[in-house]
């Protein structure tokens, strides 16, 4: 009886599960980033509507998100309940190694994944691009700053430095004890978002414009 209900569910489970791909790995970025725990299941928050989208359409989860304000402003809301949209996503995120967003230690998921797929949605969600004014010159230059769990970001510097043919980083402190900040300027920024969209297969138009816009203000 066990061998044919984990046969079942690995059925069930099929291409949804395959985070060996790219847009595979870049929804398990999204859930990674983005997911809470309920009593009945799971969150799905973000301030842009697009990655709870893609997450309902990726699962073929029926239930419509729906807007919740806080102090920090409009978020949308994803509740996954159902039976079957729930042993999914757990199952998912269990094979991967998944903890909670607030646990003391975040890692890098386990298993075979897509590693582009799941940066790009990981420095989507959790990165900021601006202009730093830097040297005794005060030259503007184009900024990428990656946030995380430090160690999750330990492993994430050994996979873009790897990628994107960049030097390793060191690791920036941040307000919050247990996330740090990856950074990246001017043309080390440049190879990273190269890395990142080269022939992806899914990613959010309107960050990947952003990014695209402060780089191309570097002199």
């Amino acid at each position: 009886m066990f061998g044919l209900l984990k046969k079942e569910r690995d059925k069930m489970l099929g291409s949804l599960d395959n985070t060996a791909t790219d847009a595979g790995a870049y929804v398990l970025g999204i859930l990674w980033g983005t997911v809470s725990v309920t009593g009945e299941g799971y969150w799905v928050r973000h301030r842009d509507k697009w990655y709870i989208d893609t997450v309902r359409e990726h699962f073929g989860i029926t239930v419509t998100g729906h807007e919740s304000y806080s102090e920090t402003g409009i978020q949308y809301r994803l509740k996954i309940t159902r039976a079957a949209d729930l042993a999914v996503v757990k199952a998912i995120l269990e094979t991967h190694g998944w903890t909670p967003r607030k646990a003391p230690q975040r890692v890098y998921p386990c298993g075979p994944i897509d590693h582009r797929g799941f940066v790009r949605a990981w420095v989507e969600l959790h990165s900021s691009a601006d202009i730093a004014r830097t040297g005794q010159r005060r030259t503007p230059t184009p900024r990428l700053r990656i946030y995380g769990n430090r160690l999750l970001m330990e492993e994430m510097n050994c996979v873009i430095s790897a990628s994107a043919d960049v030097p390793l980083r060191t690791m920036q402190k941040t307000m919050n004890e247990t996330t740090v900040a990856l950074l990246y300027t001017g043309s080390s920024f440049a190879a990273v978002l190269e890395w990142l969209y080269d022939k992806a297969s899914l990613y959010n138009p309107t960050a990947r414009e952003k990014f695209g816009e402060v780089l191309a203000k570097r002199v």
